[in-house]
């Protein structure tokens, strides 16, 4: 063999051997941004659907809240005083026990949900003070029944309210 053949023979050789290296690190630099790519992707994946079931569990929360509130104004057409007042403290009794989840599913929201669904959700809570807050004083004064509905309503709308903003900020993550 003479002496270019020998020099083109190590110069191919080194020629690979350098290939070989930066495809090497160019699959190990891809394989590393890759796995990053996917972790980031799992975790706000993660991300949303913890969001996702917290609005879900104060959705239904409010849900229970409202059936209680809506059983209510039935009560007010009752004749019987003493029939009447009982059935409002059971269901201000009932209202007070769904209470405490409600409250605890709104500090999970405030936790972990983005800004809008959280003032919608203190809106809801606002709302629900203010129904039961309407309640009382129609347990005392039945004539104030047309306050309590207008709360009632109040409270209806602000738990689509929440929806809503709920629906929106999952739009835009």
């Amino acid at each position: 063999m003479d002496n270019s053949a020998l020099w083109v023979a190590v110069l191919t050789a080194a020629t690979a051997v350098v290939a070989s290296w930066v495809t090497n690190r160019g699959n190990a630099q891809a394989a590393r941004i890759q796995a990053q790519a996917a972790a980031q992707a799992a975790h706000i994946a993660r991300e949303r659907e913890a969001r996702r079931a917290t609005q879900l569990d104060f959705i239904a929360q409010a849900n229970e809240m409202g059936i209680l509130y809506l059983r209510i104004p039935k009560f007010f057409e009752e004749e019987n005083d003493a029939a009447r007042e009982a059935s409002l403290a059971e269901l201000r009794d009932q209202l007070r026990e769904s209470y405490r989840p409600f409250l605890r599913s709104l500090a999970v929201v405030s936790l972990e949900c983005h800004p809008e669904p959280i003032a919608a959700a203190k809106a809801v809570h606002a709302a629900s003070s203010a129904a039961y807050g309407r309640l009382m004083v129609v347990e005392r004064d039945v004539h104030e029944a047309d306050s309590f509905r207008r709360a009632l309503d109040t409270y209806l709308a602000s738990v689509d309210s929440f929806i809503e903003a709920a629906r929106q900020a999952e739009r835009e993550t």
